[in-house]
């Protein structure tokens, strides 16, 4: 792994920690809830979008939490690597992260709990007349390191035939990167809905250069709930609520989705039109399905998948067994609430 490449993932791992310091540091809790019954509370670090937060909102509306014995904190991030950080120094006990982050559980920093969707969400987008990658030669690309969007980008420079070296790329924080797309300081960003709908309230004749669907043959895009890594060995009964709860939310979402796009918008105090946009951007499964891809192996398929592309990005070192950070039994044997 090149020197370069290991600082800029450093960098990544050290963003936002000042931010994160502020949060307050500390284990499971006991409370009470309004029923007198005891909880356990549980910090949930969430994206806020639709299927960085979906989950949380109907979790909250159908009262599963409480009836798995929780009570949850919520802490929002802007991407899944300052999430993982937060994972490490106990700042939450679970969070949402994007399949660009990945490459963390790969590296042993984190395990995954529990699989949400399959993303379409990420772009790489660039000004109006750009036709091609190729066109950016030489040109300012923002990316937000570590994530799915930066992931992306990897894949189009290989099916391109072009590297990093022929552009000039700024690692940029995601809202950033919106506000310097739209005032034409950048000329591309690899990016993820529903942040180019605020791109293109400044651009709206982006032009759309690669999605993950181009990719869709070589790769699965899973975003996932994950923890500090040993987590679920050390709290199963924290790990076996946390999953069961979205197990339920998950089903609810899939057979109610008019109903989710609705309370996730409140829960995040946005428009109903803008989460209808953003659910069109996953692949949902119930949890059924999920046990059944868990069980057969599909889902380490997917992971290994990744982990080789991540691999070839000098992201991580080696590609590991895929089960030493995803326990697809635990999945499979913990029941909806």
């Amino acid at each position: 792994m090149s020197k370069t490449v290991s600082r800029r993932n450093a960098l990544q791992l050290s963003l936002g920690a000042a931010a994160i310091s502020l949060l307050a540091a500390c284990g499971a809790k006991d409370q009470v809830g309004a029923d007198g019954k005891k909880t356990v509370e549980i910090k949930v670090g969430y994206i806020a979008d639709y299927n960085g937060a979906g989950l949380m909102a109907v979790a909250d509306q159908q009262g599963y939490w409480a009836k798995a014995g929780l009570s949850p904190k919520y802490v929002p991030f802007t991407n899944g690597p300052l999430a993982i950080q937060a994972l490490g120094t106990n700042n939450v006990d679970v969070a949402y992260i994007g399949s660009g982050a990945l490459w963390l559980p790969a590296s042993g920093k984190a395990e995954i709990w529990a699989v949400n969707s399959v993303s379409n969400a990420d772009r790489i987008i660039a000004q109006p007349g750009i036709k091609s990658l190729a066109d950016l030669k030489g040109k300012k690309i923002g990316i937000p390191a570590g994530t799915s969007g930066d992931q992306l980008f990897t894949l189009a420079l290989e099916k391109e035939g072009l590297t990093r070296g022929d552009f000039q790329i700024t690692s940029m924080d995601p809202p950033t990167i919106v506000a310097a797309f739209a005032s034409g300081q950048i000329d591309s960003a690899a990016l993820w809905y529903p942040l180019i709908d605020s791109a293109k309230k400044g651009k709206p004749d982006l032009v759309e250069l690669f999605s993950n669907a181009d990719f869709i043959d070589q790769l699965t895009f899973p975003s996932t709930f994950v923890a500090g890594p040993g987590r679920a060995a050390k709290d199963k009964e924290l790990a076996t609520g946390f999953i069961s709860v979205v197990k339920s939310a998950n089903d609810y979402r899939h057979a109610n989705q008019d109903a989710t796009v609705a309370v996730t918008a409140k829960f995040l105090k946005l428009k109903e039109e803008d989460m209808k946009a953003q659910a069109g951007v996953a692949k949902l499964f119930t949890s059924a399905e999920l046990d059944e891809l868990s069980a057969k192996g599909a889902i380490y398929t997917w992971l290994t998948g990744l982990q080789e592309q991540f691999k070839a990005a000098e992201k991580i070192k080696e590609v590991v067994d895929p089960k030493t950070f995803y326990n697809a039994e635990l999945y499979v044997s913990t029941a909806t609430v």
